[in-house]
C-alpha cells in the first residue's frame, strides 16, 4: 500500500465554507485569515485535513463555483499570501488542505470565456460547447434551456447549471492541459488534496438527439488525460471525485483498473433521504423512513471487500445539502440525535467528512421569507415550481426550503452567544444567522463534558488512536435488524467492535451488556432498549 493510500485513509475531513466560518475583518464575510485564527480550533478537534469550498476569484452567483480566475483569491477571501500563510499554519498542525477543483465549467465573465465570444478563432473558443441552434429537450439542472445564445459569435454555449457557469469542453486537449495547469499551481503552493467537483458531467455527448451528460462514455478519456499530464513527479496528490449518481459498482469501476479516474469518491447514499420523490431537494418527503440508512448502496459500500476505507469520503452535511441534524432529527432529541448521527458516519468503513458546526450540532437557519435566502438555486425554485408549474404556493415552497435548502448549510460558524455569535464584528452577515446559535455554539459546549462537540472529539480520538485498527483497517459489515436498529460491525484479525444504531424517535428493544459499552449517546444506560436516537459502540468478540 503506497504512502499516499496510508496517509489519507487515516484522515478525519472538516469541510469549511470559508464565507460562513470568520471573519477577520469586520466586512460580514468569512476569510482566509479567519480561517487561520481559528486553526488551532479545529487542530484541537482532531481534524487533519480541511477541504475548502471554491475561494478562487469568483462573482459568486453560485457559492464561488463561478469561477473567474483559477490563480487567484476572491478578494472577500483576502489574497495567494493570506492562502500561503493558511498553508504554513495548516502544516505546523499536520493538517492537509484539500482544494475544491471547478473542473465542469467557468464563469461567463471569465477571461477564457470572454476572448472566446470576441474571437472566434481563439484557442479559448475550443474550450467550450457551441451548437448552431438552441436543441429541444436539452434543459439545465437549474431550470429552463441548457442552451445560451450568444449574439457576437451567432452560437449558443451549453450550461449544464445557471447560464452564468459555462461548461468547459473536455474533448479539447487545451481545455485538458488548461485544467491541469491549475493544479499544478495550487500542488506548487502546497495543497495535497483535490476535491473534484462535478467529476461525472466533464464529457457530453449528444444521443438519441438528447445530450448524455453524466457518466458519458467520455469521461474516462478525458479525466485520464488530465490525471496524466498531472501525475508525473506528483505520487502524493489525492484526488476525491465528487459524483452524485456514484454507486458502488460506479466506485468499484472508476477507481481502479483500466478506468480509474479518482483515488476516491464521495459516498451519496444518504443524500436523498427526506427530498420529494418528484421535485428532489425542492420539495420534502415527510414520510421517509429512518431504516433508508440501511439501503442497498449503503449496506454494499460497507460489506463489499472490494471496496476499501480510503476509496469512499463518507457525510451526511455538506454546502449542497441542509444540515442533518435538522433534517433527520426530531426537535426533543437534538443533542442524542447529533450524538447518533457522528457515531453511525464514524463506525463506518471510509473516510469521514464533518461539515463546519456539525460538530456543534449546528441547526438550519430558520429562513421566514424568500428574500433570507441566498441559493441561486432557491430562487431559480420559486420560479420554476411556484411561477411556471405550479407545483407549490409559496408558503410551500419556503417551508421545503427551510428542510432542504443549501443555504442552511452556509450560514454563520456560531462561535458563542455574543450578538454577532464570535462570527463577525460587522452589524449585519452577508447570510443571516442560524436559529440555535445561542443555545448550540463552541464556548457553550467547550464548558459542558456532555456536549456534542467533546462527543465528537472522543469518536476522533477513537479513531485516531484506541480504535484505529477497527475503524481504519477493519473490514465492515452493515446489518438492518428487523426492529430497524442498524448494526455496523468492524473487525480487525479476530476481534471486532460493534456499533448499534438507532436513527429513530422510537424506542427499540436490543439487550447488551453495560461492561461492553466504550461510547454511548445517552450519559446513562437501560439494558434491555435502546431510546430514541441512542446508539452504542460495544467491545466484541474477543475485544479485550
Amino acid at each position: 500500500m503506497s504512502n499516499k493510500i496510508t496517509t489519507w485513509k487515516n484522515k478525519v475531513v472538516y469541510e469549511i465554507f470559508p464565507r460562513s466560518f470568520k471573519d477577520s475583518n469586520g466586512d460580514g464575510n468569512g476569510d482566509i485569515r479567519g480561517i487561520i485564527e481559528k486553526i488551532d480550533y479545529i487542530a484541537d478537534l482532531g481534524i487533519n485535513a480541511i477541504w475548502l469550498t471554491p475561494i478562487y476569484k469568483t462573482e459568486f452567483a453560485d457559492a464561488g463555483y463561478d469561477v473567474l480566475d483559477y490563480y487567484d483569491v476572491w478578494e472577500k477571501f483576502g489574497t495567494l499570501q493570506d492562502f500561503k500563510d493558511l498553508v504554513e499554519e495548516c502544516k505546523k498542525r499536520n493538517i492537509d488542505i484539500i482544494m475544491d477543483l471547478v473542473l465542469n465549467h467557468v464563469s461567463d465573465d471569465h477571461p477564457w470565456f470572454k476572448k472566446a465570444i470576441s474571437d472566434p478563432s481563439s484557442d479559448e473558443f475550443s474550450y467550450f460547447i457551441w451548437n448552431d441552434k438552441q436543441e429541444e429537450g436539452d434543459e439545465s439542472i437549474f431550470g429552463g434551456s441548457a442552451w445560451e445564445y450568444v449574439p457576437s459569435v451567432n452560437k449558443y454555449y451549453y450550461h449544464l447549471f445557471s447560464k452564468n457557469q459555462v461548461d468547459l469542453n473536455w474533448g479539447s486537449p487545451k481545455t485538458v492541459k488548461a485544467m491541469a495547469d491549475v493544479v499544478e499551481f495550487w500542488y506548487n503552493l502546497g495543497v495535497k488534496g483535490f476535491r473534484l467537483d462535478a467529476i461525472q458531467h466533464v464529457a457530453k455527448e449528444r444521443e438519441n438527439g438528447k445530450m448524455t451528460y453524466s457518466f458519458a462514455p467520455k469521461m474516462v478519456e478525458y479525466l485520464q488525460a488530465f490525471l496524466k499530464q498531472i501525475k508525473t513527479e506528483k505520487d502524493d496528490i489525492f484526488f476525491v471525485g465528487e459524483a452524485s449518481g456514484i454507486n458502488p459498482d460506479k466506485l468499484v469501476k472508476y477507481s481502479r483498473g483500466e478506468n480509474r479516474i479518482s483515488d476516491a469518491f464521495y459516498n451519496f447514499s444518504f443524500w436523498y433521504i427526506g427530498w420529494h420523490w418528484k421535485t428532489g431537494r425542492n420539495g420534502i418527503d415527510k414520510n421517509w423512513d429512518f431504516r433508508k440508512f440501511a439501503s442497498e448502496d449503503a449496506i454494499r459500500y460497507q460489506n463489499d471487500k472490494e471496496i476499501e476505507g480510503h476509496q469512499i469520503f463518507n457525510f451526511l452535511t455538506n454546502h449542497d445539502t441542509s444540515r442533518a441534524i435538522s433534517r433527520y432529527i426530531k426537535s426533543f432529541w437534538y443533542v442524542e440525535g447529533a450524538k447518533t448521527l457522528a457515531l453511525f458516519m464514524f463506525a463506518q468503513k471510509g473516510i469521514p467528512t464533518i461539515n463546519y458546526g456539525e460538530e456543534i450540532g449546528m441547526l438550519n437557519g430558520g429562513f421566514k421569507s424568500k428574500d433570507e435566502f441566498r441559493d441561486v438555486d432557491v430562487f431559480n425554485s420559486f420560479r420554476i415550481f411556484c411561477d411556471e408549474k405550479l407545483y407549490y404556493t409559496e408558503e410551500e415552497m419556503l417551508e421545503a426550503h427551510n428542510w432542504n435548502s443549501r443555504d442552511n448549510a452556509r450560514i454563520p460558524m456560531q462561535w458563542n452567544s455574543s450578538e454577532n455569535h464570535g462570527f463577525t464584528s460587522a452589524k449585519t452577515p452577508w447570510i443571516k444567522y442560524g436559529i440555535s446559535a445561542n443555545v448550540f455554539n463552541v464556548e457553550n459546549e467547550q464548558k459542558d463534558p456532555n456536549s456534542i462537540l467533546n462527543f465528537y472529539k472522543q469518536i476522533i480520538s477513537l479513531r485516531k488512536n484506541e480504535l484505529n485498527n477497527f475503524l481504519v483497517e477493519g473490514d465492515s459489515e452493515m446489518k438492518l435488524l428487523e426492529n430497524g436498529l442498524i448494526q455496523i460491525t468492524r473487525t480487525y484479525q479476530d476481534k471486532n467492535i460493534v456499533a448499534i444504531i438507532n436513527l429513530s424517535s422510537f424506542e427499540l428493544e436490543y439487550e447488551y451488556c453495560p461492561k461492553k459499552v466504550i461510547i454511548s449517546t445517552y450519559t446513562d444506560q437501560i439494558t434491555n432498549k435502546l431510546r430514541p436516537y441512542e446508539s452504542l459502540l460495544l467491545k466484541g468478540n474477543k475485544y479485550d
